[in-house]
């Protein structure tokens, strides 16, 4: 791991909401102490992110962000604030739970910290159907159950490194971003697999993608798959959804 992947791939803000692969965690882990700047990087960002979840629990935070004019006194008081609140609390991160991943490069790296393991309820196989507008109808399991997604990229990259992002798809065709995960390793099948927290995937349909990492020679190529997630048939709501 290098400089350029940790910026690209945004590790330092994974590595804080604990959502990297347990490969980049490991590679990551090996490169910080010798890098004292990317530690410092990370305190930074630990400090700032606490310090403005305090002032927005407290009501401080709207009057602070609101645009008139201040004395300059003021700004550097709302600066100071914000850093002793930070620093006040910075030593409390670790025993936060962590964030719950949407997807992971494994299983074990969707359990986060004071959560029931998931279990894994089925495993799909995303690929081009042609003469469908859907590429693969999932339907959603029960709480508690994950799924496995092996997606088939329709290139090669070199090194062979991917990234995955999933969007939920409005009713207008809009889209919004779900999730993000790259550095991923094709199978000696070349499918490219991904596990899904179901708990975090309501019905409705989806837009999945995948193309090659940012320092590999398919950063520009990209398959875009569509994905039907249905209510299961003893779901009260799938009539109406």
């Amino acid at each position: 791991m290098d400089r350029r992947y940790i910026d690209d791939h945004h590790v330092v803000a994974r590595y804080l909401a604990n959502q990297l692969t347990d490969g980049e965690r490991a590679a990551f882990e090996a490169y910080y102490p010798e890098h004292p700047e990317v530690v410092q990087e990370m305190e930074a960002a630990a400090r700032f992110k606490v310090g403005l979840m305090k002032l927005r629990e407290t009501g401080e935070l709207t009057p602070l962000l609101q645009r008139e004019q201040r004395p300059r006194w003021q700004y550097v008081a709302a600066a100071a604030a914000i850093a002793v609140l930070a620093i006040g609390t910075f030593l409390l991160i670790d025993r936060t739970p962590a964030a719950h991943p949407v997807l992971a490069a494994s299983i074990d790296a969707l359990h986060a910290t004071g959560r029931t393991p998931l279990t894994l309820t089925g495993q799909y196989a995303i690929l081009r159907t042609r003469g469908s507008a859907v590429d693969a109808e999932i339907e959603v399991p029960p709480a508690g159950q994950a799924l496995e997604l092996r997606v088939l990229p329709e290139f090669a990259a070199r090194p062979e490194r991917y990234r995955v992002q999933l969007f939920r798809m409005s009713a207008d065709d809009s889209m919004q971003s779900v999730a993000e995960l790259g550095g991923l390793a094709p199978d000696i099948d070349n499918f490219v697999s991904v596990f899904v927290d179901a708990d975090r995937l309501p019905a409705g349909q989806y837009r999945l993608t995948i193309a090659g990492d940012p320092d590999t020679d398919a950063r520009d190529k990209e398959s875009a798959f569509i994905l039907r997630m249905r209510p299961a048939p003893n779901d009260p709501s799938a009539t109406s959804r």
